[in-house]
């Protein structure tokens, strides 16, 4: 009777022993899953945290020391990315001006042609040149226009009906050294006076002598659309915020 009191105390402590050590030995996993895990890098927004992993979606967060260090490393090299999109803004304003047909064709009597439109958009894309001149960026800015237009003036070629890549590049090469040439005249006008502005206007634009008032006009028009984008800041000339005039009488 006693052996068989001690076999059933034996078993019943042995059961209580076994239960005690799974007790003991889930606590710790059942704590750390109860502990807040630490944060990555990756977050994911908490609004359903029952969603798949698959449909969460995760936001790169950097530190702000990280976030710092990054956009300075990166600031040094964004003109240089961003030249052909500000290029393609800032040329927009200079071949949409409003007086091609109206003034250049019919009041300065100058055939509707494609040499006539390169030379007129010329002077406007000088214009714009000469305002972002003043910004640190203008190295990539201008480079950026001038390749618009460039590209600009190739497809206009290619639309006329020319189809030889031979002729197309050269012809390219001679509207680059043209405009490297109209560029210069309009800068010794410009920093001058203006008769040598009139005199760079009459050999690259208007080379007719019963045109000498609309010359002046020019002049006139040139100073005061230059005058204007030193008003405007580089942002807003670079966000597509300015237009030309109309030249006026």
């Amino acid at each position: 009777m006693l052996a068989r009191s001690a076999n059933l105390c034996r078993t019943a402590y042995s059961a209580r022993l076994r239960q005690c050590l799974w007790t003991v030995g889930a606590r710790p996993a059942v704590f750390a899953l109860s502990q807040q895990q630490p944060r990555s890098l990756y977050s994911s927004s908490p609004e359903d945290p029952a969603r798949p992993a698959s449909e969460v979606k995760k936001t790169l967060v950097l530190p702000p020391s990280y976030a710092d260090t990054v956009r300075r490393l990166l600031r040094r090299f964004l003109p240089q990315y961003q030249s052909l999109a500000i290029g393609k803004v800032v040329y927009e304003a200079c071949s949409t001006y409003p007086d091609f047909k109206e003034f250049w064709v019919d009041d300065c009597q100058l055939p509707e042609t494609f040499q006539t439109w390169f030379s007129t958009t010329s002077l406007y894309v000088w214009m714009a040149m000469v305002r972002i001149r003043a910004d640190p960026n203008a190295k990539y800015y201008n480079q950026g226009l001038v390749d618009c237009f460039f590209r600009d003036a190739e497809k206009k070629m290619r639309a006329s009906g020319i189809k030889s890549g031979r002729i197309v590049n050269d012809t390219l090469k001679d509207l680059v050294s043209s405009f490297k040439g109209t560029v210069m005249s309009l800068d010794e006008g410009f920093a001058r006076s203006d008769a040598v502005l009139a005199a760079a206007i009459w050999r690259n634009l208007v080379p007719a002598d019963d045109n000498i008032l609309q010359i002046e006009r020019v002049v006139r028009y040139t100073r005061r659309q230059i005058q204007r984008l030193d008003q405007c800041s580089i942002d807003d000339l670079t966000a597509g915020g300015f237009a030309f005039e109309k030249i006026k009488p």
